[in-house]
């Protein structure tokens, strides 16, 4: 069962609960999440996540009830990097995602570089349609805009990459970030993938196999740390929206 659908708030607190003042609600949690602070728990509050209970003097108290909620919005936020509209729709609806559980973003492929640079086509048109849950229009329109493999000829077409491709695409498309919008990430991880192989294109076309077998550890070792890198930057800059 999911805990989160307990969340639904009461009218009022019972008169026997322990009620907190904000500031004493960041110090209780502030020892799991350190970056809490007051500034941020009003935010929460502006964006519809939190709704404490007011005294006659308008001061905020919180109860067991906030306490869970809150500390259920800062784990979303740290473990799975969800956006705020996310995790208020998860916990107000008690499910798993607000888009279904095809679309839940913590449930996408960790697989491995060097899983991903060998992979093969594997699905024909028609299957990667049916298996994505995207209709052939809107897969057409990420072919067009680079962001899943331009098909081969014959036989099997597309591959699983490319399927959870299309999956993260209609996911951004529920949220209003249609195909169009990211061409902009296509072309600079084009970009980068032509740098990386200028570093390691030396070893990669050696007549020696040992070599070439380097220069794909290395060429996979440089992917996972732009990767990091572009997904710590990314996050930096979010911060400053918050």
């Amino acid at each position: 069962m999911d805990t989160t659908s307990q969340d639904v708030r009461p009218d009022s607190p019972p008169k026997s609960e322990r009620l907190l003042t904000i500031g004493q609600l960041v110090a209780l949690l502030r020892q799991e999440f350190a970056d809490l602070s007051i500034t941020k728990v009003r935010y929460l509050e502006d964006r519809g996540l939190l709704s404490p209970a007011r005294t006659s003097g308008r001061y905020r108290k919180y109860g067991a009830t906030d306490v869970r909620r809150l500390r259920t919005i800062l784990t979303l936020q740290r473990d799975e990097f969800l956006p705020l509209e996310v995790i208020r729709q998860r916990i107000d609806r008690g499910t798993g995602s607000p888009l279904g559980q095809a679309y839940d973003a913590s449930a996408l492929s960790t697989r491995s570089g060097a899983s991903l640079m060998h992979e093969q086509p594997s699905y024909t048109w028609e299957e990667a349609c049916e298996a994505s849950a995207v209709d052939d229009e809107f897969l057409r329109t990420l072919v067009d805009y680079r962001i899943v493999d331009r098909p081969a000829p014959s036989g099997p077409v597309l591959s699983e990459s490319d399927l959870e491709a299309a999956r993260i695409c209609h996911m951004l498309a529920r949220f209003g970030v249609e195909p169009r919008n990211l061409r902009l990430l296509s072309s600079s991880v084009e970009r980068e993938a032509a740098l990386l192989g200028q570093v390691a294109t030396p070893a990669l076309r050696s007549t020696h196999a040992d070599k070439r077998e380097y220069g794909e550890k290395m060429l996979e070792d440089l992917g996972a740390l732009f990767s990091r890198l572009a997904h710590l930057l990314l996050y930096r800059e979010l911060r400053k929206l918050l």
